[in-house]
């Protein structure tokens, strides 16, 4: 199995001048990663992280990447798991003060 077939080919960049765009974050440090991919679900990020662990593949997290302390940054490489698709919230829980978002 591949990204293409776990997100869609259109949810995977692998071009070097979109892999700049997630090399960095708001601190001075950068490193390039091998691909981006905009899971929709916990199933195709549980599918990820399946793939990645068998070929032994780094896995980041990013958000907005407003980060001042380098999270987002994949310095070993590998892919960067963009969560930007997955902005929903599921439930709201007031009184107990918890959210729950995809």
């Amino acid at each position: 199995m591949t990204l293409g077939e776990i997100v869609g080919a259109d949810n995977v960049l692998t071009d070097e001048a979109e892999l700049v765009c997630y090399s960095y974050d708001a601190t001075e440090r950068w490193h390039m990663p091998d691909a981006i991919v905009f899971p929709r679900s916990s199933e195709e990020i549980s599918k990820i992280m399946k793939l990645a662990n068998e070929k032994k593949i780094s896995v980041t997290p990013r958000g907005s990447a407003t980060d001042l302390a380098g999270g987002p940054i994949p310095i070993k490489g590998g892919i960067v798991v963009d969560f930007n698709l997955m902005n929903k919230i599921i439930e709201f829980d007031e009184a107990n003060r918890v959210v729950i978002v995809e």
